[in-house]
């Protein structure tokens, strides 16, 4: 095991739960000298809150003295963690278990018991096929297509017939899987990169990219991952370019390949979670708080069937994310409702608990949670939750640094600060000019602060009349539904 580093050591062991850990030492006691091995009493020591910096008590704890010693000791333990966990919740994980068919195949055939190991194979095949695991499946035909071709096993033509067809048919398989898989990746990374298209000749590049990598309908004979990722793809194809209605057909067909099979569903869960998320975040950007709500509610239920265990950690870290998200959207949602100051400190303390996700992430709810304290009138609150995104030196993107300075000057200019709002006026304005952002709608706005500034009462008829011509096309429309002006400053 070559991982020995302190820090992910420590990370491992303090993710443990209490069933965890009393299989660890009935695992250890079992297969070794429990208290007497020494990697089991660094393990207790490291559970009761001790530190490796602190070498006096672990060379009266454990009895390790040198550097290369300890660093050995912990190697091991991280693996003997490993061990115990994959054996404590391989029934959960059909992957583990079809992994661990093959490998009983493997020392069998090791052994001269190649039919045993044929044998081994078949079953394994069947959880494979079962579950839609398109790589084992590979891996079991070509072993067995080794073992049939180095040795006698009696087997009939016709097995020999259907293996060799069975191969072509998962080569087919995994060919159309990896090009979806690969494109998928390729779409996702030009979102973060670059956002929606912002004109008609980014979107011409847009449609060049997708179908230079794939342009061929999903079969029917399809599998189930095939499936899943010709509607991801598809996905992020209309999405990126604002397609909403047809994005909503995808997610919805995406988010139904799960609910039809609770076995799949229980098995990658993360991913059917991720599908009620992309649905959600279409329904926001669709404005359509029916279909919010109903997903929201979904999410909901799902959430509260679900079993928490450390195992699944990642996967509730994402439902919380998920659900926290739904929650504020469906507030920003409903145009007559604000949050009151309990729900907004709620939705704070929750915020600061959101771990395991990008920075980015954790931006997009703090402005979310800005602009719903600035809808609630705490202009001040607001202010305090933008901070951290204007002090973000590495954003992963520059939009959401404009929204949240355009924000910030929207509460100053409601607390009535006009010395802050002048500077930061003309320094925004520059700030565009000079990450060369795309849409026009920010410099709108500016104009609009400025003419509210000076008292100019042509000021609204003006953004109004600029706001129209950008509607006019699809390009701008996530920038209207992430600033809001008609709700934020006021009707124009």
């Amino acid at each position: 095991m070559p991982i020995a580093k302190k820090e992910l050591l420590l990370e491992l062991i303090n993710s443990l739960d209490s069933s965890e850990k009393r299989f660890f030492t009935r695992y250890t006691n079992q297969t070794g000298s429990g208290e007497e091995d020494k990697f089991y009493r660094l393990f207790r020591y490291l559970s009761e809150g001790g530190s490796l910096e602190d070498r006096p008590a672990i060379a009266a704890r454990v009895g390790v003295t040198r550097a290369g010693q300890l660093v050995n000791l912990q190697r091991h333990l991280y693996a003997r963690l490993l061990d115990a966990l994959r054996l404590q919740h391989r029934r959960r994980d059909t992957g583990i278990q079809v992994r661990e068919q093959i490998d009983f195949a493997n020392l069998l055939y090791d052994r001269g018991l190649y039919l045993h190991a044929l044998k081994v194979l078949t079953r394994a095949k069947e959880l494979a096929i079962a579950y839609h695991l398109d790589l084992h499946h590979l891996l079991i035909i070509d072993f067995e297509k080794t073992i049939e071709s180095r040795h006698i096993t009696r087997s009939s033509s016709g097995r020999m017939t259907s293996l060799t067809s069975e191969s072509r048919r998962r080569q087919e398989v995994m060919d159309s899987t990896v090009r979806q898989s690969n494109l998928q990746l390729v779409l996702q990374r030009h979102f973060i990169q670059h956002g929606h298209v912002g004109n008609p000749a980014e979107a011409r590049n847009f449609y060049q990219l997708y179908h230079h990598h794939f342009s061929d309908p999903v079969p029917e004979r399809a599998t189930f991952q095939e499936r899943i990722l010709g509607h991801q793809c598809r996905f992020w194809y209309h999405y990126n370019q604002l397609q909403l209605a047809e994005a909503r057909e995808h997610t919805a067909a995406w988010v139904g390949q799960y609910a039809r099979r609770r076995d799949l569903r229980e098995r990658d869960v993360n991913l059917y979670i991720k599908g009620i998320d992309r649905s959600l975040l279409i329904a926001f950007l669709r404005e359509d708080a029916a279909d919010h709500r109903q997903l929201h509610e979904h999410l909901l239920e799902l959430i509260a069937r679900s079993e928490r265990t450390q195992q699944q950690r990642n996967s509730h870290l994402m439902a919380d994310l998920v659900l926290l998200r739904a929650e504020m959207n469906q507030c920003l949602l409903e145009p007559h409702r604000t949050c009151g100051p309990a729900a907004l400190d709620r939705f704070s303390r929750r915020v600061a608990a959101v771990q395991g996700v990008d920075r980015h992430k954790q931006m997009v709810l703090r402005y979310k949670l800005a602009v719903l304290s600035t809808l609630a009138g705490d202009h001040a609150g607001a202010l305090d939750h933008l901070q951290p995104i204007l002090e973000e030196r590495k954003p992963l993107r520059y939009d959401l640094i404009v929204y949240a300075r355009l924000l910030q000057l929207t509460c100053h200019h409601r607390l009535g600060h006009r010395e802050f709002v002048g500077y930061g006026l003309n320094n925004l304005a520059r700030y565009l000019g000079r990450i060369g952002y795309r849409s026009t709608y920010p410099e709108l706005i500016l104009q609009l602060l400025r003419g509210r500034e000076r008292g100019d009462p042509a000021a609204d008829g003006q953004f109004t009349a600029g706001a129209a011509r950008l509607r006019e096309t699809v390009f701008n429309l996530r920038e209207f539904r992430y600033f809001d002006v008609g709700r934020l400053l006021g009707n124009t």
